[in-house]
């Protein structure tokens, strides 16, 4: 998605600003840009569709030259098509102001209608090129001030945007705005002073940082800064940086991804710790702060994609253990659903970056109605842990794959936790919880069997990747599984699939079923097994392929990945973990680019 960076002080802003851009590819993007400034006040643009690399070498003619303050950006395209015309920074009609911008102005077709019939020229078919021409008309027009034409803008453009502007009339100032779009304020001991839409890339030059918050414009003239909200100056907390947890690094894997499906069972560990005793048997009360209230009569539970997985497994989970009326929405859906908010309902949000743009929009509804919220984030202070009443962290640590593994599993785990901790207090039966502690305790082992049979599923991708078209089928806990598999597949083999509640194949789609259409079926030995048995005789009647994950052999499957036997509660982290790895595999001997699989974002910030 999306990356906007500043930087203001006496480096190479070049070098710095290539470097952020490079560390945040792993985003996913189409296009990228730069703009500087040097000592003399000449201001160069310089823009690129494709990798960092194809801008850097486009860069390489002023590497003679000394600009020390810049801003730079990286595309995820939205508005037109991926071409250099649309590829940021924009400027205004003069050339005078420059800027970059995360999100979506969503009445900017309404503002670029007005500044036509005022003669403004546009170059791009970008919004934010008419955030730069409102600039510039509200600036000739109303004020010869940067600070106070910026606060007007801010009362013209509507929903989700991060912004960072520059001058060339103002070359010792620069202007941030944020909302509901991640910024962070950032600086270091050598008075330099940085903009960033992810902390990952500031590892190694910031010291302490400044998460800004809705509405806020953080002004820069020369070495200081002003934060005003509602147009009044305000203050907001400083962090220190801590940059061991941020920096990121492949050690001797192949890909991010590889590396972090083999972290699993570090993150499951410590997802659990400080939360559960197992010798005790006893899970801590403090931790779940908000989820024991028992007025809660509904939970409704709200994210996207690989989240939504998430979700969809602990509704079924919750609903079993603890008795709670549970659903799962998307949040790209449920924020087009006419919703009334009570008291009695709680509504839980999930994103791995804490920042994705359907399931804030969503919160921010909820929110205007004083529903209350929690939220189930990965990374500390992102936008949704500070806007909900309560929360947990997952502890994932630094996912730098796009497609998500190590950040399904932990939040997973922490969502069983949670059922286990309402339905101890809701009644559940003492055995069956003591029981489901007990497999949680193995489960980082019984992770590690299941890695270890790498080889074994390189060997079943080999036959895969013959193919084209993919089932993924599961029953009851493993449905949601077999659609977080899916998903999985599809992300970064580039092969069609599809997920399927197996009772429903008969019902239409078994007509796909050839020897050109194999199945992925999550069949551990689980009170859906007989059931599921009847589904995979349906499918090897019509000469269907079969491939099986399972903790027992059964002779008519064609391939098998075999789980360790375990509790219906945690066979689906066994299953997910076994599908990360057939999806990497298929990927990897298809060549794909696994840690940036094309069209994708890490974080998706735009609706």
């Amino acid at each position: 998605m999306c990356g906007i960076f500043g930087y203001k002080g006496k480096g190479d802003a070049v070098a710095i600003l290539t470097k952020w851009l490079q560390r945040l590819e792993y985003r996913g993007y189409d296009s990228a840009g730069v703009c500087v400034v040097n000592d003399d006040n000449v201001m160069y643009r310089e823009r690129a569709v494709g990798k960092v690399a194809e801008l850097s070498s486009k860069l390489q003619q002023h590497k003679d030259r000394s600009y020390t303050r810049g801003i730079a950006h990286t595309r995820w395209a939205t508005h037109g098509g991926v071409t250099e015309s649309n590829t940021h920074p924009h400027q205004s009609n003069d050339g005078k102001r420059t800027i970059v911008h995360n999100g979506i102005v969503e009445n900017y077709s309404k503002l670029k209608k007005e500044l036509e019939k005022k003669w403004y020229e546009f170059h791009s078919e970008t919004d934010t090129e008419v955030v730069a021409n409102l600039l510039q008309e509200h600036y000739d027009s109303n004020t010869a001030n940067m600070l106070e034409t910026a606060q007007i803008l801010q009362k013209l453009i509507r929903w989700a945007y991060a912004l960072l502007i520059m001058h060339s009339d103002h070359p010792d100032e620069m202007i941030a705005i944020r909302l509901w779009s991640p910024l962070v304020y950032a600086t270091n001991t050598a008075w330099e002073q940085f903009f960033s839409s992810d902390t990952q890339a500031l590892a190694g030059y910031a010291q302490q940082m400044t998460y800004l918050e809705d509405g806020d414009l953080l002004h820069i003239q020369g070495d200081t800064y002003t934060i005003y909200a509602n147009g009044e100056v305000t203050k907001r907390n400083i962090e220190d940086f801590d940059q061991e947890a941020l920096e990121a690094s492949k050690g001797d894997y192949k890909h991010f991804m590889l590396k972090e499906i083999y972290e699993q069972p570090v993150t499951v560990k410590r997802t659990m710790q400080w939360r559960v005793n197992f010798d005790t048997m006893s899970l801590h009360a403090d931790t779940f702060h908000g989820m024991g209230n028992e007025d809660y009569k509904k939970i409704v539970t709200v994210a996207c994609g690989t989240m939504h997985h998430v979700w969809w497994l602990w509704t079924y989970r919750l609903q079993n253990l603890a008795w709670v009326p549970a659903y799962a929405e998307i949040g790209s859906e449920y924020e087009n659903k006419p919703f009334f908010v009570d008291p009695s309902v709680l509504h839980m949000f999930l994103s791995q970056s804490g920042e994705t743009a359907d399931t804030l929009e969503t919160l921010k509804m909820v929110k205007e109605q004083w529903g209350k919220t929690l939220g189930i984030v990965n990374v500390v202070w992102s936008s949704i842990a500070r806007e909900t009443d309560n929360g947990l962290y997952v502890r994932a640590g630094t996912e730098i794959g796009v497609a998500s593994t190590k950040a399904f599993i932990t939040p997973s785990v922490l969502m069983l936790l949670t059922s286990l901790f309402l339905g101890k207090r809701r009644g559940m039966r003492l055995t069956k919880y003591q029981q489901i502690m007990r497999e949680l305790q193995h489960l980082p082992a019984y992770i590690e069997t299941v890695l270890d049979q790498s080889d074994h599923i390189r060997s079943i991708a080999m036959d895969l990747i013959q193919y084209e078209d993919f089932f993924f089928l599961g029953r009851g806990y493993q449905y949601p599984i077999a659609a977080e598999n899916s998903l999985k597949f599809k992300e970064i083999t580039y092969l069609h699939s599809e997920a399927y509640a197996a009772g429903e194949l008969k019902h239409g789609s078994l007509a796909l079923i050839d020897e050109k259409f194999p199945t992925i079926y999550n069949l551990p030995h689980d009170e859906m097994y007989e059931a599921n048995l009847s589904n995979f005789q349906e499918i090897k009647a019509r000469k269907g392929k079969i491939c099986v994950i399972w903790d027992k052999r059964v002779e008519e499957a064609d391939r098998q990945i075999t789980i360790p036997e375990t509790i219906d509660e945690i066979y689906p982290f066994l299953t997910a973990v076994a599908g990360q790895l057939l999806a990497y595999h298929v990927a990897d001997l298809l060549w794909n680019d696994i840690d940036k699989p094309r069209n994708l974002a890490k974080s998706v910030t735009v609706k």
